[in-house]
């Protein structure tokens, strides 16, 4: 909303008109013929939100001649969308603040950019380092 709002639509044209908010960053998909299987160091599973105690396996690039040695072929998706409801509209109608905004969305289900890149990273599609490229994960450690 307020990127919305800084190229001067209204709160109260935004309120009732809007029945989702969609944002995407495009991230490269991991080589299935070269990934190769790591553990995460300290510093990555933090951002991984993971227990140190059982760390995760994670992918990292590798390179190989199917993809070119770059260690990634095709590209992937990463997607929040946040639902409008009576409550958010209700929000951003009253000016509320951003951290109000944030706080209603969760509570209804949003799940921000950074959560879906984390779990496509779980899954093995894509590398930490290639989220970190596309989506700002400082809050997270």
């Amino acid at each position: 909303f307020p990127r919305l709002m800084d190229i001067g639509i209204q709160p109260g044209i935004l309120s009732g008109n809007i029945i989702g908010v969609v944002a995407q960053r495009l991230v490269r998909k991991l080589c299935p013929h070269c990934k190769e299987a790591c553990t995460p160091d300290e510093h990555e599973i933090g951002l991984l939100g993971a227990d140190p105690a059982q760390p995760p396996q994670i992918y990292r690039a590798v390179g190989c001649p199917a993809c070119s040695n770059k260690g990634y072929k095709g590209r992937l998706a990463l997607i929040e969308l946040l639902r409008m409801d009576p409550t958010l509209d209700e929000l951003v109608a009253n000016h509320a603040p951003l951290h109000e905004i944030r706080r209603a969305a969760f509570e209804h289900g949003y799940h921000p950019l950074a959560e879906d890149g984390i779990q496509r990273v779980l899954d093995g599609v894509t590398s930490l380092a290639e989220v970190a490229r596309v989506v700002d994960l400082t809050g997270r450690v």
